[in-house]
């Protein structure tokens, strides 16, 4: 069976791990920094969200998508829809959270309430509805029910049924359970079972949103045989959007229902495309409408890819199962379990989810370290290159008649001289480019603020006389949110590809005028190698590094971008505004959220593009260190000392041609090291 997508996660862990540890073993980076790159790789968690209404099939694509059997049961009602995260662990077990004495109080005054109280408001009757059956249900735990509330529970893995189960012993009171699977693939991996959106129990719900902000992808299954609908909407445009995700992924599971039924493939997928682009076009959400532009719905039957991966004794012996064997190989003209999988297209969306976490972890993963490692070894390889070129320019040196030593001595010291000047002439011309950047920066963040802030204007404008303000609250958040956690980290990251770009167009023009000038006046050197050298460095460095940074809220230099959107989202927070509308009068609560827009679209957004002036002082520090302190500099003292003493001549000649040859033989060693790491891609 081919690799699941976990499994390769891991292999290109287990890839980056040999890379670290080659890296320490060649001498390029120091037992601090492979405990570090290690740590990283260690702690790391890819975290995939599954989402989606109840009886869309969830558990059982959980099943085959994780764990490759029929672990999960099926919840049959709200209630018992726990939410679930599975993750790694040595040995099978479970951690079960319940809920708090406040959150027990809240559903016990919530089941007192009566349903004909709140007749026509569905989310209110299922609060009471879930809150009802939850007390009840809880008459299992007697007088020992107070004694769990609060608390966690650490269970075998055999007693999952009493936690998710819709009978379970403990189903009432379990708020959320941390299934541990000792599938090497599930190492520094989350998956959440959410319970459903429009969960009726409200701490539940919240925990199934503070998962989904850290998602990195998140999945919409979809029930083929009523796919998007009004429900489904609610999901995707009332809730989804207020977690600031930016990725989704979408399902269609059960495909093989309809199918049966005539309709193909393309007949499915359109159908939930053409109601996607409905929904999108009355939704007024152009944010979200954004993001949805790109999602591919995917039909797939997740019973199809279970039954491919259960041994055939299991599947033989199971009346259900059998059965659905049977349809399935009738309908798809199955012959066996590879076409079984191929035809449940479990891989297509396997392959979906594989691009969402190449695209978000890639970058701080793999990449930033993968080239933190190469970087020493360039770095490594550089100083032995600058240590024979500089050993080549002494056997030159010392070979020479002593009447031309002189000359040499003027010729570096002109060479010093020029170099100065054109390293502070680049200072200058990173400076223009840098203040352009941050110039068309600064009027994009303010644009796409004040695009945010416009429309939340116009929706404050069209609140009724009659409406309470809290009515408009949640789009106001949902807006804020969006222009936060998708809009200004969209703009910033593009201006960041920009600025990377832009900032080497001096950079190279400038390395191109000190080769030249090394090329006149130090002839002996290998100026090309050098300068490709210290370009490759500094390449790293702009391509590693954030090119934006601001302080944080302790005063410490170096906070990365997502530490400016907490900030500002919590400033910006209409969260702060609930619960006082019905206490003003339509024109004040209309003023006062005027206001607090007002007050978002004063904030300064575009304040981190400032610190972009750090990378302009990190570039020209090296280009010193390089250029004048490690090469010039020392030339200028050695062909001093050289002509102060030429009696020692001789003796010097012979030490740099043993120093000469010690380091070509280190520079083969090391491409031998570079051809060893390479082979580990």
């Amino acid at each position: 069976m081919a690799q699941n997508l976990f499994e390769q996660l891991q292999e290109k862990k287990a890839r980056l791990v040999e890379h670290t540890k080659r890296a320490k073993e060649f001498g390029w980076i120091d037992t601090q920094r492979e405990k570090e790159i290690l740590e990283k790789i260690d702690n790391d968690v890819l975290t995939i969200a599954v989402i989606g209404q109840m009886k869309c099939g969830k558990s059982t694509f959980l099943n085959s998508f994780v764990f490759e059997d029929d672990v999960l049961p099926a919840a049959t009602t709200p209630m018992t829809a726990a939410l679930s995260v599975i993750t790694y662990g040595a040995e099978k077990g479970i951690t079960a959270e319940f809920y708090t004495k406040e959150e027990w109080e809240d559903q016990k005054m919530q089941a007192s309430r009566s349903i004909e109280s709140v007749a026509g408001n569905n989310l209110e009757e299922s609060k009471i509805k879930a809150a009802k059956e939850l007390v009840e249900r809880a008459t299992k735990l007697g007088s020992s029910l107070e004694s769990y509330l609060g608390k966690t529970q650490k269970d075998t893995f055999e007693n999952l049924i009493e936690y998710v189960g819709a009978e379970g012993k403990y189903i009432s009171i379990t708020k959320s359970v941390t299934i541990y699977y000792p599938k090497e693939y599930l190492k520094g991996v989350k998956i959440v079972d959410t319970p459903g959106f429009n969960d009726p129990i409200v701490s539940r719900e919240e925990r199934t949103k503070a998962f989904l902000k850290k998602a990195d992808a998140v999945l919409l299954m979809l029930y083929a045989g009523r796919p998007f609908d009004a429900t489904d909407r609610d999901i995707l445009f009332k809730n989804v959007g207020q977690c600031g995700t930016g990725r989704v992924l979408i399902g269609i599971n059960k495909y093989d229902i309809p199918f049966e039924n005539g309709e193909s493939e393309t007949e499915i997928k359109n159908y939930v495309k053409d109601q996607l682009e409905k929904a999108c076009k009355e939704c007024n959400d152009n944010l979200l409408v954004e993001i949805l532009k790109n999602a591919e719905p995917i039909p797939l039957s997740a019973e199809m890819a279970l039954l491919s991966e259960l041994s055939m004794s299991k599947v033989n012996s199971n009346e259900a199962y059998s059965f659905a064997w049977k349809r399935n190989c009738e309908t798809f003209e199955i012959s066996g379990q590879p076409q079984m999988r191929e035809k449940s297209h479990i891989d297509d969306l396997t392959e979906a989810v594989k691009k969402v976490v190449e695209t978000e972890k890639e970058e701080i993963l793999f990449r930033k370290p993968i080239n933190s490692i190469l970087a020493a070894g360039n770095k490594k390889k550089s100083d032995v290159e600058k240590g024979i070129n500089e050993n080549k320019i002494l056997v030159n040196t010392y070979s020479q008649p002593d009447d031309e030593l002189e000359e040499r001595q003027s010729n570096i010291s002109k060479a010093n001289r020029r170099l100065q000047k054109k390293i502070d002439s680049l200072g200058d011309d990173i400076d223009s480019v840098l203040k352009d950047i941050v110039r068309k920066g600064r009027i994009r963040l303010e644009d796409s603020v004040e695009s945010a802030c416009k429309r939340m204007d116009a929706k404050i404008d069209e609140l009724g006389r009659f409406d309470s303000e809290n009515s408009i609250l949640p789009s106001l958040q949902r807006e804020t949110q969006t222009l936060v956690t998708r809009t200004l980290k969209r703009d910033t990251e593009e201006i960041v590809s920009q600025a990377k770009m832009q900032i080497k167009e001096p950079i190279g023009a400038f390395l191109t005028e000190v080769e030249d000038v090394l090329m006149r006046f130090i002839p002996d050197f290998d100026s090309r190698d050098f300068v490709k050298t210290i370009e490759r460095e500094i390449d790293f460095d702009i391509e590693d590094d954030d090119m934006f940074t601001m302080p944080n809220s302790s005063g410490d230099a170096d906070c990365g971008f997502g530490d400016l959107l907490y900030g500002f989202l919590n400033g910006a927070s209409f969260g702060l505004l609930e619960g006082l509308g019905n206490a003003l009068d339509h024109s004040n609560a209309q003023n006062r959220l005027h206001s607090h827009v007002n007050e978002i679209r004063n904030t300064d957004v575009s304040g981190c593009l400032e610190s972009i002036y750090t990378k302009k002082n990190q570039v020209i520090e090296k280009v010193k260190r390089k250029i004048i302190e490690e090469l010039v500099n020392p030339l200028q003292e050695k062909i001093d000392d050289i002509v102060k003493n030429k009696s020692q001549k001789e003796q010097k000649l012979n030490q740099a041609k043993s120093e000469l040859e010690k380091l070509q033989k280190a520079k083969v060693q090391i491409e031998e090291q570079f051809s060893k790491m390479s082979e580990l891609n």
